[in-house]
Order: C-alpha cells, then structure tokens, then sequence
C-alpha cells in the first residue's frame, strides 16, 4: 500500500497526471506497477476497492493523550 499511496500522491501533485483519461493513467499505471486494486479503480472510476485496500491496513492508536487538569 505505501506504493498505492505514494502513486496516489504522485497523480495529485502533477496536473497533466491529474486531469489525463483514465485509459492514458492506467497504462502510466501499468507501466509504474501499480497495484491492480489502483489500475482497476481508475479504469472504472470505482474507489470502493481502494477504500477497503487502504481499509485492511494495519492502524495504530496515537501513543500521545491530551489531558486537562483543572486545579480548585
């Protein structure tokens, strides 16, 4: 998944990436070995595969809690 994320960022930062077809995209995407769930959810304009992608990812509660102590 960093790639799909990395590859997502890359698509974000360049305009021409931003607005090409998605038939021109997914061959730049075949091209950059992307993850299939990526290629597929350009070529079908469909992200429910890609949110399930990121989804499975392993996530990690925050080590850090803000607390607030009131003294009387």
């Amino acid at each position: 998944m960093p790639d799909t994320i990395e590859l997502l960022e890359a698509i974000g930062r360049d305009a021409s990436l931003r607005h090409a077809s998605p038939a021109a995209l997914s061959i730049l995407l075949d091209e950059a070995h992307a993850s299939g769930t990526l290629t597929r959810a350009v070529a079908s304009g469909d992200t429910s595969e890609l949110a399930r992608e990121f989804r499975a990812s392993d996530t990690f509660v925050p080590q850090s809690i803000q607390t607030f102590f009131i003294e009387f």
